[in-house]
């Protein structure tokens, strides 16, 4: 688990990688968006075909992925122990994931933390620092 505590800062140091992945995600989603806007840029209604639909929904879901990476989630490395709101675990198809909840509303995934003895080892952590979970 590489998430520990630096008392001169007074955040939590979390050193997964995320924000690396976030970024490429972000170009990828802004790179299939702007494909979609120029396959369908030229297209009147009635030579509406069906690689314009898929096209079309291509760069619907591009939209909501960079919505979710850009005002729903974080990868800050460094997250202040004063913006946490809570711990908390989600199981999605049998497999449980771990995230932060911010006080403004984003979430900051916990990639490192696989199983439930870490977090167990986490919560006290938190504990031991003062966050009320």
């Amino acid at each position: 688990m590489k998430i520990t505590y630096n008392e001169a800062e007074k955040c939590v140091e979390i050193k997964d990688g995320l924000k690396n992945h976030f970024l490429l995600m972000k170009a990828l989603m802004i790179l299939n968006l702007a494909n979609s806007i120029l396959n369908l840029s030229d297209v009147r209604m009635d030579n509406f075909r069906f690689i314009n639909l898929v096209w079309a929904i291509l760069g619907t879901i591009s939209i909501q992925v960079l919505y979710k990476f850009i005002v729903k989630k974080t990868s800050a490395e460094k997250v202040p122990i004063d913006q946490i709101t809570k711990l908390d675990e989600r199981t999605f198809m049998g497999k449980k994931k771990y995230f932060l909840e911010l006080k403004n509303g984003k979430t900051r995934d916990l990639l490192e933390v696989k199983s439930d003895s870490e977090f167990k080892d986490l919560k006290k952590m938190f504990k031991k620092i003062g966050i009320q979970l």
